[in-house]
């Protein structure tokens, strides 16, 4: 697997993470570290898995 992949996963986390956090302060919401570290685990495993599957794929064509 590339590291311009996983590159992209952390990234993707990490922006995720930080539009959260902001969000859930704006909004107040008690507990916004832990929300913006779920949603952003989540958005980063989910571009991990899309980005692994297509390189799966990629590598199955070959």
């Amino acid at each position: 697997m590339s590291n311009q992949y996983v590159t992209y996963s952390i990234l993707a986390g990490l922006v995720t993470f930080v539009l959260c956090f902001i969000i859930f302060y704006a909004i107040e919401s008690p507990s916004q570290y832990i929300a913006g570290l779920i949603v952003s685990f989540l958005i980063f495993e989910i571009s991990f898995h899309h980005l692994f599957y297509k390189d799966k794929k990629k590598r199955e064509m070959m």
